[in-house]
């Protein structure tokens, strides 16, 4: 779609039409470009139809040449692009030849100025000041109306379990920038406000740590403000189980944000967008969402560390000195006050609780507000993230398009330039897989009926997945509480099928998902035993209630013995780690908290196989050197299992971000250190299903590894050992693999899930026909085969609703049809005959530990000798 010949790319982008879309307000989205297409944003523009627009432009990746992979834009989009009569596609991002014209230039620039002492930003419609030294702030309008222009000023409110105010320590400010790509003056803002306080409600003096992110756009008055309170510790997980009341928990009586006037001033509020706004007749007025006011309020999945359920009111009320004057179930609520000032709460009701409490002088937003009798828990290495907008404006109105749904993005082929292996360019909206998948929106047992069933809402759970899958065994009406902690990523399911059909409802379950799993899925501490720290909990142990263990897997109150090799306790494992999603998320939506996710899980992963420099370490590795799962670190060989595969992905989606070659590097090692073209895969016992299932894992890693070096032209002898390693286990698979459930005796619970597994076996065997330059057809056939049984027979499953079905059937759909249709453009090597035999069967093993011990000695730390045993025996 050239209509230029200066262009040398112009990418359409499609706008999503629904009811909701009919406000003016700021929209965004990514595009993956071809390396080598763009290395200066001066070469670049967006215009609406033809007219060049301010947009803001972030480059969240690069290609190993330097030039653009992903990049990230923010700009104005007013309610008319909407409209159902206008093109869908009016607005385009164009690659020219020219740089754009020095001579354009748009009055709406947005500035800022930074002393020692404060931060100024400055656009057209307001003045905000920050206090570099405490986080508060004030906000001024500069519109012209009949209001006299005071400031509304704003600081946070942060109470310790005694209810006293938490001293601060430290306060740190940094700025991050975004290009306009109209002028290259600053289109948008973002002040990062780091605080810690110090906790010394119990004679301690830990720190607490909050992060405040303010941002701000040119052309809107409107400033979203993202808080984090983050509780750095370790737990204390006493006997490998995480409950709830842990030691070395932060417990709190509120966490607000305050902005004042110091005058009386008029208000008026609006419970939910269908309501009418009302003039409080006395004051204070207290708006509080007590609970999630569904059918299920009082699930057990709210118990706190006593197993009971902190709070008596069903959904919301609205309260005046004492006295309830209104009630509801979901309020969503708008507050307008000083004639210029709004503010709302993003998912009030969701996160529950949560309050605004309304003065003459005063709004208090109340992300934790304080209750009489009860205090917060935040966990050790648990964060927590509320989202509020305000404005200076006049108009009470003026936030309503924060709560809409808005979408636009590249059309689905555009996403064939990301070597993100998505597998979308040939998918079909009528497959029988994709009709399956379809359940997820269409069922009566859909992803957002769950959350009701389980109730999966409050600040902890909401945005998580209800394992119902985990309730086949259990009998009774009762609820039975089962988190599911983004097993096999549907994060990345939800946002694959937003790419594919641009349906924002798949958005909004990666969005919330994305967001749980950041702060509370991932334990974010480095005071613990290494290989837990920064590393993802497993969901709620199977077939057992989660009880008071939370998201964290494990509960004193759990039975042992619930299935064959019960641990009954533990801690994060490589075994559970997914990062695709979280990639995914960060290139769609410039996230840096999801980048920074990908980076520490990454970074705990590779210390899970790859360990420390301790002797002590090697002198545990050496007594767990024959131990399924570990990594033998006197041979080299790491296990042929889904954690290694993890790991893979992990070191790939980290070189999908950063471009760093050293984490290729790594992903080639383990590879050959795992696998090899010419071993005899019989010798590996793949028929004992239960224990080696999981192969197939590792083979679709090593199948997404070629992918990327393969999006890289980058054909060397590595990338022909992991094509060789493929085709090798591939034969076997042609011969020995079948059907899981055709033989259920051999297996200990023989559900769907193993059908839905079978889909691995299908995308191995496909990809093994592409990557043998397609002459190797019998692959191909047979994964058909397996696809199209997987589809027939979930069709008539009564459990192909269950969570972990669908996850598996989104996370391994694409792949078979991709690797059918897709056109091999370079002409691959033949198979190698020979190769050089594996380094992990070298040298005898009084060998291979000598060298593992001298090395390790020349490198000794007695500090860190005694640090790593502190952690072990704490």
């Amino acid at each position: 779609m050239n209509n230029n010949p200066q262009w040398i790319h112009c990418i359409p982008l499609e706008l999503s039409l629904s009811k909701d879309s009919s406000l003016d307000g700021d929209i965004s989205t990514s595009i993956p470009l071809p390396q080598g297409a763009l290395f200066d944003l001066q070469h670049s523009q967006l215009l609406n139809d033809t007219t060049p627009i301010s947009c803001g432009a972030r480059i969240l990746a690069t290609w190993p040449d330097k030039s653009v992979k992903w990049i990230h834009l923010t700009f104005f989009a007013p309610a008319s692009a909407f409209e159902i009569k206008l093109p869908k596609t009016q607005f385009k991002f164009v690659i020219s030849q020219n740089k754009r014209s020095e001579s354009q230039s748009i009055s709406n620039s947005l500035v800022y100025s930074q002393s020692e002492n404060q931060t100024k930003v400055n656009n057209v419609h307001h003045i905000f000041t920050l206090d570099n030294a405490n986080g508060n702030f004030s906000l001024k309008s500069k519109m012209k109306n009949k209001f006299e222009q005071e400031s509304v000023k704003g600081r946070l409110i942060f109470k310790d379990a005694s209810k006293l105010g938490c001293a601060i320590s430290s306060c740190n400010v940094q700025v991050l920038e975004v290009p306009n790509l109209l002028d290259g003056s600053i289109f948008a803002l973002q002040l990062d406000v780091d605080i810690d306080y110090t906790d010394t409600s119990q004679n301690t003096h830990s720190l607490i740590h909050a992060k405040n992110i303010f941002s701000f756009t040119a052309d809107q008055d409107a400033i979203k403000l993202d808080v984090t309170l983050h509780n750095p510790k370790s737990a204390k997980h006493s006997g490998g189980s995480w409950d709830l009341g842990d030691p070395n928990s932060f417990n709190f009586s509120e966490l607000s944000v305050n902005f004042y006037r110091e005058e009386i001033c008029p208000v008026s509020y609006r419970l939910t967008p269908d309501n009418e706004w009302q003039t409080p007749a006395q004051f204070p007025i207290t708006i509080t969402q007590h609970s999630s006011g569904g059918d299920n309020w009082q699930s057990p999945v709210h118990v706190n560390h006593q197993q009971k359920i902190p709070f008596e009111i069903k959904g919301y009320n609205v309260s005046s000195q004492s006295a309830v004057i209104e009630t509801g179930l979901r309020a969503t609520p708008h507050v307008h006050f000083a004639h210029t000032f709004n503010v709302t709460v993003v998912q009030f009701w969701q996160k529950f609780p949560s309050a605004i409490g309304i003065n003459q002088d005063s709004i208090s937003v109340g992300f934790f507000p304080e209750q009489i009798n009860s205090n917060y828990e935040l966990q050790g290495g648990e964060k927590s993230t509320h989202t509020l907008w305000f404005s200076a404006n006049e108009d009470k109105n003026a936030l309503d398009w924060t709560h809409v749904t808005r979408s636009i993005k590249p059309n689905v082929a555009q996403y064939a330039n990301s070597d993100l292996p998505l597998y979308t360019e040939y998918a079909k909206q009528d497959s029988e897989l994709q009709l399956l998948i379809n359940n997820g929106l269409c069922s009566d047992n859909n992803f957002f009926e769950k959350r009701e069933k389980l109730d999966e809402y409050g600040w902890r759970n909401f945005g998580d997945l209800y394992a119902d899958h985990e309730t086949a065994e259990h009998d009774g009406d009762a609820i039975f509480v089962s988190h599911y902690n983004n097993q096999y990523d549907p994060i990345y399911g939800f946002l694959r099928q937003f790419l594919l059909n641009g349906d924002r409802r798949w958005y909004a379950l990666a969005d919330d998902l994305a967001k749980h799993v950041k702060d509370i899925d991932i334990y974010h501490t480095t005071d613990d035993k290494s290989e837990y720290n920064g590393g993802m909990f497993w969901h709620t142990d199977h077939y057992l209630q989660a009880f008071t263990s939370s998201h964290r897997s494990y509960s004193k109150h759990q039975s042992k013995g619930a299935y064959q090799d019960h641990a009954g306790g533990g801690g994060p494992g490589g075994q559970h780690c997914y990062t695709s999603g979280l990639t995914l998320y960060y290139l769609l939506t410039g996230d840096e908290a999801a980048k920074q996710a990908v980076i520490t899980l990454t970074n705990w992963i590779t210390y899970v196989y790859e360990g420390g420099n301790t002797c002590f370490e090697l002198l545990l590795a050496l007594k767990n050197r024959n131990v399924l799962g570990l990594k033998n670190h006197f041979s080299g060989q790491y296990p042929l299992d889904r954690g290694t595969a993890n790991y893979l992905n992990a070191l790939l989606d980290s070189y999908i971000l950063t471009s760093d070659t050293t984490l290729l590097h790594a992903v080639e090692h383990v590879i050959c250190h795992t696998v090899h073209p010419d071993e005899d895969v019989s010798s590996r016992n793949l028929e004992n299903v239960e224990e080696t299932w999981f192969y197939t894992v590792f083979l679709q890693s090593v199948v997404r590894y070629l992918d990327i070096k393969r999006a890289a032209e980058d054909f060397n002898q590595a990338f022909y050992y992991a094509r060789d390693c493929l085709l090798n286990y591939a034969d076997w698979m042609q011969v020995k693999e079948y059907m899981y459930l055709d033989k259920p005796d051999i297996l200990e619970y023989p559900n769907d899930t193993w059908t839905a597994q079978d889909l691995r076996k299908a995308h191995v065997l496909s990809a093994a026909y592409f990557y043998s330059n397609k002459s190797a057809e019998q692959y191909l056939n047979t994964a058909l085969t397996i696809e199209n049984q997987v589809a027939s027979r979930l069709a008539q499953s009564k459990t192909k609703t269950y969570t972990r079905i669908m996850v598996l059937l989104m996370q391994n759909d694409g792949p078979t049809r991709y690797f059918k249709e897709a056109e091999l453009i370079h002409e691959l090597s033949l198979r190698k005959k020979d190769w050089s035999t594996p380094s992990y069967e070298k040298g005898s093993f009084t060998t291979q530990l000598l060298k593992a011990f001298s090395k390790r000695l020349l490198s000794v730390s007695i500090a860190d000798e005694v640090n790593w045993l502190k952690k072990r025996l704490r």
